[in-house]
């Protein structure tokens, strides 16, 4: 049941998502999927057309994994429970749903960290259904550092969701009036003295 390398597309769009990179066993990826948005990403494939896929959209924070095989038949929204082991790091994913021949995971931004360098540095990723009849998906990760590289400069030429500006956009954190180095003195009296009473 190992996984084999070459270059491997997730099935997401395959029309407008083009090879960025290849070495050892994984590819970079980049490109527009179906949904319209930026997407770049690392893959790896193996016997029986399994697929694993990392890849990030633009706008999120949070990473996507994605698996397929083509003789799954999941019905819609299927819960999925999946582990990922990298040599002696291990995750549950979460959020983790099941449609057709794919499985898609969501790797929150704080769990993601640990994780690519997990990958960036591993030997052996290893995929484990445990609610499922699927074996243990298990692959090598040579060449992964510098497809994680190409994954990288992929995500920094994403165009920004919104455009930052180098000052604050909210009144209440601006000066009203302009600042003075002197102190100033309270502006002499306007109101003209009273009439002297007379007794």
């Amino acid at each position: 049941m190992a996984l084999a390398g070459s270059l491997a597309l997730p099935a997401l769009a395959r029309a407008e998502i083009r090879p960025l990179y290849t070495s050892g066993l994984w590819s970079a990826y980049g490109g527009t999927a179906e949904n319209q948005r930026a997407v770049c990403g690392i893959s790896t494939a193996g016997a029986e057309g399994r697929r694993i896929a990392i890849q990030q959209f633009t706008g999120d924070k949070n990473l996507d994994v994605v698996l397929e095989k083509p003789s799954w038949s999941i019905p819609d929204n299927t819960p999925v429970e999946v582990v990922v082991q990298v040599d002696g790091y291990s995750t549950r994913l979460e959020r983790v749903t099941g449609t057709g021949t794919r499985v898609y995971a969501h790797l929150p931004f704080d769990a993601s960290i640990p994780f690519m360098r997990a990958v960036r540095a591993g030997q052996q990723i290893r995929v484990g259904f445990p609610n499922g009849t699927e074996a243990v998906w298990t692959g090598g990760l040579r060449g992964s550092s510098a497809v994680i590289n190409a994954f990288n400069e992929c995500r920094a030429a994403f165009t920004p969701a919104t455009r930052t500006q180098p000052f604050s956009s909210d009144p209440a954190t601006r000066p009203i009036a302009p600042t003075q180095p002197f102190a100033p003195q309270p502006p002499a009296s306007t109101t003209p003295n009273a009439a002297p009473s007379r007794s």
